[in-house]
């Protein structure tokens, strides 16, 4: 009988195939929306998602940027069972949200997950060529503009709000209606730089609106747990990946050189594979939510600037 107790957990799957890593992280079939999917990691998960037989549809604002991604994914995931398909529209708004979710359910009953990924960074003030004084300091924080915060929240942290509890109904149809195991679930697209205690040479504003969408995540995770609606929300929190807000450049030749500049002790940029394998083990693992996970090299572990 002990032993029996003892291998209670892999009894229950030994044999099955459900260890396999084709079983494991299986999302053929699945429904997924991509917000600003155009371009950078974006982009890379879109292509990951639609390589592994999922239906994607990525969302933004300039519909030849949207045109150029559905032609590339698509030409380069033949027989892979996925599709991409683009859907034009303003996330940054609660009425190109509610479009959005028009446009989607129109065409599908159900999603699977729902990657919020839009964001913006309008750079960051010269705090350290500014003078090292009180004086000197408070001058170029105070010159930068407050639309640049309000802005900044409003596309990195209240459009994930509206985002998430607007497609609640098709996500909780994920389970209801397209009869999966679970609900659909959420993933949003935090930061290193929401969990630093610096300011990265003076970009407060994203660091901050990050650190606000981790917090919300943690909430909406926990509100629809204790409220038994099954929909799980989590958050990945990328470091330096060459993206439309960061180029990392590459660190091939000099990696000790490349470690110095940019901090990461790993003495690269994050790669395609990197994120891609961090996106499957979040929408796939059914008893994670509430959770961030950290894929930046070691960069918060060395802190260097």
């Amino acid at each position: 009988m002990q032993t029996a107790t003892r291998h209670t957990l892999l009894n229950s799957v030994i044999g099955t195939g459900k260890l396999g890593v084709a079983s494991l992280f299986s999302i053929k079939g699945w429904v997924i929306i991509v917000t600003g999917g155009s371009t950078g990691i974006g982009l890379v998960t879109a292509a990951a998602l639609v390589e592994n037989g999922a239906k994607v549809y990525i969302t933004g604002r300039r519909a030849e940027l949207l045109d150029q991604a559905v032609k590339m994914v698509t030409d380069n995931a033949k027989g892979s069972g996925g599709s991409i398909h683009a859907v034009a529209g303003d996330t940054s708004t609660k009425e190109g949200i509610a479009e959005l979710v028009h446009q989607v359910s129109a065409k599908e009953k159900y999603i699977n997950v729902l990657i919020n990924n839009q964001g913006v960074s309008l750079g960051a003030p010269d705090v350290e060529g500014a003078p090292q004084t009180p004086e000197g300091i408070s001058e170029v924080l105070f010159a930068q503009p407050m639309e640049n915060w309000l802005q900044t929240y409003q596309i990195n942290t209240a459009a994930y709000f509206y985002s998430s509890v607007a497609f609640l109904p098709l996500l909780a149809a994920a389970k209801t209606v397209g009869g999966f195991p679970e609900p659909g679930n959420i993933v949003n697209i935090g930061s290193m730089s929401g969990l630093t205690t610096t300011s990265q040479r003076g970009q407060f504003e994203y660091n901050a609106s990050k650190a606000a969408t981790h917090s919300l995540s943690r909430q909406l995770a926990n509100d629809f747990a204790r409220r038994g609606l099954g929909v799980r929300v989590n958050v990945i929190c990328p470091g330096y990946f060459s993206s439309g807000m960061t180029n990392v450049g590459d660190a091939s030749q000099d990696p000790a050189g490349f470690a110095t500049q940019w901090g990461i002790p790993f003495g690269r940029g994050g790669h395609a594979v990197d994120y891609a394998q961090a996106i499957f083990s979040l929408i796939t693992n059914q008893y994670v939510t509430g959770t961030e996970l950290i894929i930046d090299g070691g960069w918060l572990l060395q802190l260097a600037y």
